[in-house]
């Protein structure tokens, strides 16, 4: 057909066309009459583009479908290979699914559960196809009438869709997406499985996916055994899963979850004498504050990763935790947190136990994980003040020095640095034993000068303390960041006649047929202080708790070591002291580095702490 001009005249008919015989006749009416020329040839382009549109719709399709992310393995990302972890008794810490919790089926769950979630998020779901159009009318509606997105309006097969597979981008092309997966999931699975689905990856508290999870750490509880109201708290959290959580909001918890509650009832899902025992709920806040053996797991949990990386099957990690020494450390930190943070102006105590061959028995890395997973122990660092003296000590011992050489004690300057004594008091000849028994600061800045500053810092770094130590003549006072894990290591280093250790959770890892995977063999590196040193060493750091600094850590009957640690304007105190089996580090402090009271040392309530986790050690 060959078109050569268009030009509409009603009195002219086609000849205004100017086009061939043949199309004029085919643009006549029905029966070879020109009077609708105009619909005929309208008709004929709404055919052609048709045509182009079903072509252009065809390969938005295709391409869409190509770009489709991997959808057929959905069902595998509710499982991932089960962690259980056990203490050095073989008794059970807690069983780990990864990021997932353990995986519910609708069938087996109580009625309410679902029932919850259904009631608020898609009371159709039964019903539609997978996308409720009822839904989307009505969410279009509210929110054109509240002039904002006041209401969503996808059913729960767009939110396992949304959730699971795309981005949360807000484009054309992922809607579309969004739709097709929909739909995809409507046509392979029922909808129970679909639902089962949701549930197993809705992410509702720390970024941990299941609803069974979420009920564990909310609820302290199964799935199975939550009652109607603590369904409806659930539910009510996928709004907002921070902002509705019942431990860290409990009035719009609660407000939200009535809101649930009666919903459930409009749908008859809960009778009315249900409805009025659950609006009554109390929540109660699980009293998982000085639960404190999570910081024990996620530690063992980093060190895992990096021994054996990525696992495909169950398995069973065997720890080196005391599951009494840990409860009795956390109720003695807790006992002091409460009866002497205030007084103190301390509002943290971090603690580790081990023994040794370097096991950590216990591990304590602040007061409340549940507000806070940062681990005070091993991942803080802070300014440790006399507690590092014991290394300037026996880098001046390992260059020639003895525990009954006397020095001066008064006022000593290294170039413009002249630092004093704690109370500015200066008591003359002393030999180096009273100098580290008195935490005197004079002493280890002339043993400083007679070595040099490289032998100190070789001689921490020897015993583990592997952080960046400054090159200034300061860090002999302590003000070289490090960790609470690091210096207990060191220490026990004293206490291991000599012997490094290195600090570890890990024991064992096996199949649940018992299958090893990795098992632990060794304790350290070996011999770094020889015995003639950590003799002297020994002998010192007991007389710091018989008449120096540490006395609040002496336990009758008992042979005790230990040094002190206070750091500038009392910010941190520390008390690291060992038996000749356990060693035990403890520090007090606040995140934000505050001071603390100026009565807040290593010698009052470190040592304290000490004495009363050591005696339950020693004793029991």
């Amino acid at each position: 057909m060959k078109l050569t001009r268009f030009k509409y005249n009603l009195s002219r008919g086609c000849k205004a066309y100017h086009c061939g015989p043949a199309v004029r006749g085919k643009i006549r009416g029905y029966d070879g009459d020109s009077s609708h020329p105009i619909l005929k040839a309208l008709f004929y382009y709404l055919f052609i583009l048709g045509i182009w549109a079903g072509i252009a719709l065809s390969i938005v399709i295709l391409y869409l479908a190509l770009t489709l992310p991997n959808i057929e393995h959905i069902t595998n990302k509710t499982r991932s290979p089960s962690i259980t972890i056990l203490d050095r008794n073989d008794e059970k810490i807690t069983a780990i699914n990864d990021m997932y919790g353990n995986t519910v089926e609708v069938e087996k769950l109580p009625k309410h559960v679902w029932q919850a979630v259904i009631a608020t998020e898609d009371k159709r779901f039964f019903s539609h196809f997978g996308v409720d159009i009822h839904g989307l009318l009505r969410a279009i509606y509210n929110n054109i009438k509240a002039n904002r997105t006041a209401q969503g309006g996808s059913s729960i097969t767009q939110q396992l869709a949304k959730n699971v597979f795309l981005s949360k981008e807000r484009s054309i092309k992922r809607k579309l997406q969004e739709v097709m997966i929909t739909l995809w999931l409507e046509h392979k699975f029922t909808k129970n499985q679909i639902l089962s689905l949701y549930l197993n990856r809705i992410s509702l508290v720390g970024g941990k996916y299941g609803i069974a999870i979420a009920a564990e750490s909310i609820f302290g509880k199964s799935i199975y055994d939550i009652n109607i109201a603590e369904s409806a708290i659930l539910a009510g959290m996928l709004r907002a899963p921070s902002k509705l959580n019942p431990a860290k909001n409990p009035d719009a918890s609660i407000s939200r979850m009535k809101v649930v509650l009666k919903l459930m009832r409009e749908q008859n899902y809960i009778t009315e004498d249900e409805y009025i025992t659950a609006m009554n709920y109390k929540y109660e806040k699980q009293d998982t504050n000085f639960n404190q053996t999570r910081y024990f797991i996620d530690y063992t949990m980093d060190s895992f990763n990096s021994l054996i990386g990525d696992i495909s099957t169950d398995i069973i990690i065997h720890t080196t935790l005391d599951s009494k020494i840990q409860k009795t450390a956390e109720n003695i930190t807790k006992t002091y947190l409460e009866n002497d943070g205030e007084k103190y102006n301390f509002s943290q105590i971090a603690t580790v136990i081990m023994n040794t061959d370097g096991e950590i028995l216990g591990l304590i890395g602040g007061s409340d994980y549940s507000q806070t997973q940062f681990n005070r122990a091993s991942q803080m660092k802070r300014q440790p003040g006399s507690i590092f003296k014991p290394f300037v000590y026996l880098a001046g011992l390992e260059s020639g020095l003895t525990p009954t050489d006397i020095f001066d004690d008064k006022p000593t300057s290294i170039g413009d640095w002249t630092p004093r004594n704690h109370d500015e008091k200066y008591l003359g000849p002393v030999t180096m034993k009273t100098a580290l028994e008195k935490s005197l600061n004079t002493v280890p800045v002339q043993i400083a000068k007679k070595i040099g500053l490289k032998n100190i810092i070789k001689t921490a770094q020897k015993l583990g303390l592997v952080d960046k130590l400054s090159n200034d003549y300061s860090i002999i006072l302590g003000t070289s960041e490090t960790t609470l894990m690091d210096l207990t290591s060191a220490y026990a280093t004293f206490a291991n006649n000599g012997k490094g250790v290195i600090p570890h959770t890990i024991n064992e890892i096996t199949t649940p047929s018992g299958e090893v995977i990795y098992s632990r063999h060794g304790s350290g590196v070996g011999t770094i202080i020889s015995e003639k040193y950590t003799n002297y060493m020994n002998s010192m750091l007991k007389s710091v708790i018989e008449g120096g600094t540490g006395a609040n850590a002496n336990i009758a009957g008992e042979t005790i070591y230990g040094k002190t640690g206070t750091s500038q304007n009392n910010r941190d105190a520390w008390f690291i002291g060992y038996t000749p089996k356990y060693i035990t580090g403890i520090w007090i402090g606040n995140d934000n580095n505050t001071p603390m009271s100026s009565s807040s040392y290593g010698g009052t309530i470190p040592a304290k702490i000490f004495k009363a986790i050591m005696t339950y050690i020693v004793v029991r």
